[in-house]
């Protein structure tokens, strides 16, 4: 019905075309059949194609969907459509239907539109607000779209096992339906970075100047007659934020879509890779047969005939051989002996032992002319050094620090150490006993 022009429908000539396109759906309709989802008179007889067709189009004016008027001119009974059941047919003509829909610059008409009425604005500046902004939910609604559809062909790659699929489906299906058709016009002729910041700007322009914003409210007022002033303005205030927000924000929607665009890209790239070079050993016939059985998850007769193929196929054998020790268990010989328990050591003595093998080892790296000159410099010219006072900067000192300690009983020492109390000092990170250290020739003074 909606492939003509006419406004109107001559219900004779629709019952004809119903039963000569639609008879093989008509002889499998039974509406008696069907009597829960119909009130059906027990004493109609609908059993011709002429009663089925009459039937149906009586249900679809009861139901609402087709009102019957009589013609004064010609006395004929004419099908309406109310613009709810237009809107749908033409959906499902939309879904049915092969043809693509051409692209809308929708980017390029708002800029284009906003320009013109702002350079020569007229009575046409509300109307153009209005375009603009039904041009700026499309272009939501198209990003979303687009988005959704690269995400779609990126999950159905994962169920392409020929080389050839994956090539059809992205060179003949998603480049032209996808790339070619939404993806360039928005990178291009169509782009939201070239033409957002005009379109923000000449919508700036009408939000700030009064005279725009009453003339505005002034135009709409013919339009929305049921609406004050008032309200108007809220509601053009309203359009043209949702606008400038919309392309200020648009920039990530568009970001996320070249990172779907070019995961699929190199997706795809690996996909033929890794095909075309599939390994022909062992290893790559257990690739393809699980890749085989993957992609046959969901049909069970199918996996049900690999999985018998893959039992008969494979076989799995214990190799081993025969001697005159195969009528026997092996025999396993155990020696239990008593081993001699570990002598416990002294504490103190392994510690006097380490501690000697531990002077032993820094024997020759550390002399004591080093280990006096060190103290000596940190005593400077006092008579007592506390250990604070040092300054350990390095390992090296620290080290020295123990073996001036270790050193103080020693006869060519100069000095004393005394044990102050239990605390420990934090010198330079280092954790120290709280120890004095005095000079020996100075002890009586």
């Amino acid at each position: 019905m909606l492939s003509n022009d006419l406004s109107s429908i001559n219900k004779a000539d629709f019952i004809k075309a119903l039963k000569d396109k639609g008879s093989k759906i008509l002889d499998s309709f039974d509406a008696f059949a069907d009597e829960d989802d119909f009130e059906v008179d027990d004493n109609i007889i609908i059993d011709t194609l002429s009663t089925k067709a009459s039937f149906i189009c009586e249900k679809l004016e009861e139901y609402g969907w087709i009102s019957i008027s009589m013609d004064t001119k010609t006395l004929e009974e004419i099908i309406i459509l109310p613009a709810y059941t237009i809107s749908i047919l033409r959906a499902f003509k939309d879904i049915i239907s092969d043809e693509e829909s051409p692209y809308l610059s929708l980017v390029h008409s708002t800029y284009s539109e906003l320009k013109l009425e702002d350079e020569e604005s007229d009575d046409l500046m509300y109307i153009t607000l209005i375009r603009c902004y039904e041009n700026t939910r499309k272009l939501k609604i198209e990003l979303v779209t687009l988005s959704n559809s690269i995400k779609m062909f990126k999950s159905k790659l994962t169920k392409l096992f020929q080389t050839n699929d994956v090539l059809v489906d992205f060179f003949d299906v998603y480049k032209t339906k996808i790339l070619d058709r939404y993806y360039h016009p928005l990178k291009t002729f169509d782009s939201v970075i070239k033409f957002k910041r005009p379109i923000i700007n000449i919508l700036n322009k009408w939000l700030n100047n009064n005279d725009i914003r009453l003339k505005l409210v002034k135009l709409g007022s013919l339009t929305n007659t049921a609406m004050n002033p008032s309200d108007i303005e809220n509601d053009i205030i309203t359009k043209i934020n949702y606008i400038i927000d919309t392309y200020t924000n648009i920039s990530y929607s568009i970001n996320q879509i070249d990172i779907e665009n070019s995961e699929y890209t190199k997706s795809s790239t690996n996909k033929i890779l890794y095909l075309n070079n599939t390994d022909k050993s062992i290893k790559g016939h257990l690739e393809n047969i699980f890749k085989f059985y993957g992609k046959n998850l969901n049909n069970p007769r199918e996996l049900a005939k690999i999985l018998s193929k893959m039992q008969d196929s494979i076989y799995f054998y214990e190799q081993g051989y025969i001697d005159s020790d195969s009528f026997t268990f092996p025999i396993l010989r155990k020696y239990k002996e008593e081993a001699v328990p570990l002598p416990i050591g002294d504490f103190e003595i392994d510690n006097n032992a380490i501690l000697g093998d531990f002077l032993e080892s820094f024997k020759n790296v550390y002399s004591n002319e080093k280990i006096y000159g060190f103290m000596e410099r940190c005593f400077g010219d006092s008579d007592y050094l506390k250990v604070e006072d040092i300054p350990l900067i390095s390992v090296e000192a620290f080290i020295l620090l123990i073996l001036a300690t270790i050193k103080k009983d020693d006869a060519d020492c100069f000095y004393e150490v005394d044990i102050l109390d239990n605390e420990k000092i934090r010198n330079n990170g280092y954790i120290v006993p709280h120890l004095l250290f005095r000079r020996k020739e100075k002890v009586n003074v």
